[in-house]
């Protein structure tokens, strides 16, 4: 994809500070272990992506990453502070920490504007004007201002998922989450929403990427976490992940995908 042409041969600078960690984190779910001690950090303004086979915990730590699902064991850090146990708490922390899914979540009887600022109306208490003038905003920065008055059901899954991005922008947030943001679309809109990421990056969001998409892994991420069977498996920057995995099981994955060496 000649629109992602970004590279990176490491992490942020080691004085930048570690936004989010996971400390030995661990999830069951009934008797099975999904998360089993994965220790990990996300520096402020790094894109960090996740790979690996489907199932192996990747979706999952999103999830505990703003506290959707409760750990069993370790601790999830954001911004130094272990999240909260209280669920009036935890909804501040989710405030803080904008969520993209796979399917988009959009509400089908509002437009695309009304999409955007209802968070920020509803949630934060901003005035209906400011709301709508900076969910016009976004939609200018997501290249869909044109599409303000149109409904989820007449958008395509690519500009669906453009606008699912600007309502997490709506609320101003520290940090991005991604859940496999491309997965449900059809090849030929994924990279308008890769697009709408990489411009992101470049602006400094600090953004926690689940992906497929291993060229957006290889050129926009910072650090990536390679997952098995519920554990880190490996991590580095994506020139040591991508043309030197130092572990069998990493080597094993990309040579799958067709990128060994």
């Amino acid at each position: 994809m000649t629109m992602i042409e970004v590279h990176h041969s490491g992490r942020k600078a080691a004085g930048s500070p570690a936004i989010v960690v996971y400390d030995e984190v661990v999830k069951r779910f009934g008797d099975v272990t999904v998360l089993n001690g994965v220790c990990a950090d996300v520096r402020a303004g790094e894109v960090v992506c996740l790979i690996g086979p489907s199932g192996s915990g990747k979706s999952t730590l999103l999830r505990c990453t703003n506290a959707l699902e409760t750990i069993d064991s370790g601790r999830v850090l954001f911004d130094g502070v272990p999240l909260p146990v209280i669920e009036s708490q935890r909804r501040l922390v989710r405030r803080r920490m904008g969520m993209v899914f796979q399917n988009f979540e959009l509400f089908p009887h509002m437009t695309a504007l009304q999409n955007i600022a209802i968070g920020p109306e509803t949630v934060i208490g901003a005035p209906r004007d400011e709301a709508r003038e900076r969910a016009l905003a976004l939609l200018d920065k997501v290249g869909l201002r044109s599409k303000a008055d149109s409904y989820p059901s007449t958008l395509s899954g690519g500009q669906q998922q453009r606008v699912a991005i600007a309502r997490a922008l709506a609320m101003e947030p520290e940090v991005m989450l991604f859940d496999e943001p491309t997965s449900a679309l059809d090849p030929e809109t994924i990279g308008e929403v890769l697009g709408v990421m990489k411009q992101l990056a470049e602006e400094g969001m600090t953004m926690i990427v689940v992906t497929h998409e291993m060229t957006f892994a290889r050129r926009v991420g910072h650090w990536v976490l390679v997952f098995d069977h519920g554990r880190v498996v490996e991590q580095g920057p994506p020139r040591q992940i991508f043309e030197d995995p130092q572990q069998a099981r990493t080597r094993d994955f990309l040579s799958h995908l067709g990128w060994a060496g």
